[in-house]
């Protein structure tokens, strides 16, 4: 009967072993294919609409030849040369960008901002976009990729234990350049999104609060000082608190959007039936395209697109919280989150729930520079997906872990970004275990040798033989209670051997005696005992710093 049990109950030991791999590849396939998903469907949905909002945009303008298709033909064009991009990121590693190369796309973009200023094309009263190989390029936007990986890097670098104020100085001059040379141009709305991206990579770095509110501080104060400058945004403020007043001037964008969303109603009055795209709304297929799909969609398109952006946010932060390490973690989030970030811009801008930025609709909005610099955080975060796999708790661990020896950290968040030095750290401490344990053995003394393992997984503390004075056992149970000299030396060590003869020797003269209390006052009063308990060699080892285990102190 026994043996029937064994065998139907095998099967079902099985089905549940199986049960559990499978459910280990759906916590990483599934937000992956959601991801991949989402993407696909807001690049069809935005092409459908970009076409129905630009039609009579392009159509009544002289410079595109009266084609009604130009803008859909060149942001097809553009979202093929995005894809290409996408691909490429995704097959290039993203631990690479984890070094000096994260330095690499900054230097090039800042070449860029300043070439902008001396050659750059002056368009809708902004100096922001330069001729190269015969594209219209923005360099502003492939900005918010350069800081977001510079910044990812300077984060691992902190939980490294590296020099703090050198850190802070790269990460300052890193955002502050850019945003000088982005100032001159001007555009506020991608300074806005770039401290965002900053500010987001802090949050999913597990820094302190402390930077996360300057960065916060630094953002507010930023975008007030460049609002009572004067100018068109201060107009524009003046639009948001009440737009009717300025209905002919700041205010006529966001009124007409107004009208486009009452037209709409709840499912819309049809695709491609918009009235609003007829020369009310300036330049429907920039920034004004949401607009636009609550007039055609209704509430049910509009509501649409938020469900799809949340689903793209949503898989894009379980691809992070599966990431293979914590570099990973930040750059998907913090690039998901970038997008999504100014996605929620620019809809709460259209519905006046903010003033006005001028940042397009990520996905729907025309743009080459914009669509481009999308897909590439895109294959950002599908590169960190292809290259997860399910942690264990070991690794978990390890990954939550910061060792610290001699006041400088050797291992912690990017554990196997810096497994030389830790390995080089372990040989180091194994060579003086070693050392200390043969001149204590040399001298026919125990010792406190520590069992060193590999930094960055937990290990027990240092055990210390003869830690204190066995006090004596009762006469009553004298002669049952173990002997005391086994209890005396926990500790697995050269000196165990030691213990034990000494133990057998006393055990041996006081059954002679026939007396077990007096072995046992023997045995406390013994010279070697004292000698052994005194020992320089174990009191150095017992002050001797160990490697202590503590999170790291930016969390």
């Amino acid at each position: 009967m026994s043996a029937n049990q064994g065998i139907l109950a095998f099967p079902k030991k099985k089905a549940r072993t199986a049960g559990k791999a499978v459910s280990a590849s759906a916590e990483i396939l599934l937000p992956r294919l959601l991801f991949i998903l989402s993407v696909i469907a807001l690049l069809i949905f935005g092409l459908v609409m970009l076409y129905s909002a630009s039609f009579v945009e392009a159509f009544t303008d002289e410079t595109t030849g009266n084609d009604g298709a130009h803008y859909f033909r060149r942001q097809l064009i553009s979202v093929g040369v995005g894809l290409v991009a996408m691909i490429l990121a995704t097959v290039i590693s993203y631990r690479i960008w984890n070094s000096v190369a994260s330095w690499i796309p900054w230097v090039v973009v800042t070449l860029l901002l300043i070439l902008t200023l001396i050659y750059g094309n002056t368009q809708l009263g902004g100096k922001r976009w330069i001729d190269l190989f015969g594209f219209n390029l923005q360099p502003s936007e492939f900005a918010k990729i350069a800081i977001l990986l510079v910044y990812a890097t300077l984060v691992i670098k902190l939980h490294r234990g590296e020099n703090r104020n050198k850190v802070f100085l790269l990460g300052a001059l890193a955002i502050l350049l850019p945003i000088a040379l982005i100032m001159c141009q001007p555009d506020l709305g991608t300074i806005i999104i770039i401290v965002a991206g900053a500010i987001l990579v802090v949050w999913f770095g597990e820094l302190r609060l402390k930077a996360l509110g300057i960065g916060i501080v630094f953002a507010a104060i930023l975008t007030a000082g460049m609002i009572l400058s004067g100018g068109f945004r201060a107009g524009r403020v003046d639009a948001w608190l009440d737009p009717w007043p300025l209905a002919a001037n700041e205010g006529y964008q966001i009124i007409n959007s107004f009208y486009a969303f009452a037209g709409g109603g709840v499912s819309g009055v049809g695709l491609g039936l918009s009235h609003q795209k007829y020369l009310y709304l300036p330049q429907p297929q920039n920034d004004l395209i949401f607009p636009i799909i609550g007039e055609e969609l209704g509430l049910i398109g509009t509501v649409s697109v938020v469900l799809l952006f949340l689903l793209f946010l949503y898989s894009a932060f379980r691809i992070a919280r599966n990431a293979p390490d914590f570099y990973g973690s930040i750059v998907a989030g913090s690039a998901a989150a970038m997008i999504g970030f100014q996605a929620f811009l620019n809809m709460f801008c259209m519905t006046n729930l903010l003033p006005l930025t001028g940042k397009p609709l990520p996905f729907f909005s025309a743009g080459g520079s914009s669509i481009v610099t999308t897909l590439i955080l895109v294959g950002l975060v599908l590169s960190v997906s292809f290259r997860s796999a399910r942690p264990d708790v070991a690794s978990k661990r390890r990954d939550e872990l910061l060792i610290i020896e001699g006041g400088k950290a050797i291992s912690g968040k990017g554990w196997s970004a810096g497994k030389a030095t830790e390995n080089a750290a372990a040989k180091t401490a194994g060579k003086n275990a070693a050392t200390a344990g043969k001149t204590a053995t040399a001298a026919g003394k125990p010792t406190g040798k520590t069992q060193y393992r590999k930094p960055g997984l937990r290990t027990k503390k240092p055990e210390r033989a003869l830690t204190r004075e066995a006090s004596p056992a009762p006469e009553s149970r004298s002669m049952n209670h173990s002997n005391p000299a086994l209890q005396l030396s926990p500790a697995r060590n050269s000196g165990y051997s030691a213990s034990l003869n000494l133990a057998r020797s006393s055990s041996t003269k006081s059954s002679q005696r026939g007396s077990s209390s007096t072995a046992f006052n023997t045995e406390r009063s013994s010279p070697s005992l004292s000698a052994q308990r005194c020992s320089p060699t174990l009191s150095a080892q017992r002050r001797s710093p160990s490697p202590s285990y503590q999170r790291s102190p930016y969390q």
